[in-house]
């Protein structure tokens, strides 16, 4: 049985006004809403489903004048097979025949 592994990740930093911030904001909320995370900048893509129990982490600190808030949401994906389950059959005794 061979494990599929795949590493996918996007990175994106720039220097942005709080308008800006709250349009991305929004947009990832929509996502989470709608279960599709589309990341997009230049060649860089990466398509995300949220589904099922998400595990959310905020954090937010001030230190020496340096302000930062952070936000971590995580889950689980579904393996998916790429065999066809097998039928499961149960029969009782009755309408068995004997011998």
């Amino acid at each position: 049985m061979s494990k599929e592994h795949t590493n996918d990740e996007f990175n994106y930093e720039s220097m942005q006004d709080s308008r800006s911030i709250v349009k991305y904001l929004e947009a990832v909320a929509q996502g989470f809403d709608s279960g599709r995370l589309l990341f997009c900048s230049g060649k860089n893509e990466l398509l995300l489903k949220p589904q099922g129990m998400l595990q959310f982490l905020l954090k937010a600190r001030r230190k020496d004048g340096q302000v930062k808030v952070s936000l971590k949401v995580s889950w689980k994906e579904e393996r998916r097979s790429s065999k066809e389950p097998v039928e499961l059959m149960i029969q009782t005794g009755e309408g068995a025949q004997d011998g």
